[in-house]
């Protein structure tokens, strides 16, 4: 079974998503902090959505110290934010994210990026 990790501050927005994933066959892992999150990679999650605000780490920090790593340069990291900023949106890419999910989280977007990805 595939692992996705979600990372994301909010555990309202945490749990939605986990939901939201519930309709596919993949086994969940959830952390509440950059920290976490990168605790967790080491259980090489096939794709990873990181929550881009939370309060020790941006998840464009998370990805950057992610795509250091062999076993995540080429991993899928969606970035999940209630911001759509120009600056905000070039930080993700810069940081090596995949794409974007933006909160609320539609199930349509979701289930895109979820075919694409895995």
């Amino acid at each position: 079974m595939r692992k996705v990790l979600i990372a994301d501050d909010d555990f309202i927005s945490l749990e939605v998503l986990k939901a939201m994933l519930a309709n596919f066959e993949v086994s969940i892992l959830t952390a509440m902090t950059g920290e976490e999150a990168l605790n967790l990679a080491g259980e090489a999650p096939d794709l990873i959505f990181l929550d881009y605000e939370m309060p020790d780490m941006s998840g464009a920090e998370v990805c950057q110290e992610l795509r250091q790593s062999d076993m995540h340069k080429n991993t899928p990291v969606i970035a999940i934010t209630s911001h759509q900023s120009a600056s905000e949106m070039s930080a993700c890419r810069e940081a090596g994210m995949n794409a974007t999910l933006h909160k609320p989280v539609s199930p349509e977007a979701l289930s895109e990026l979820m075919t694409e990805y895995l």
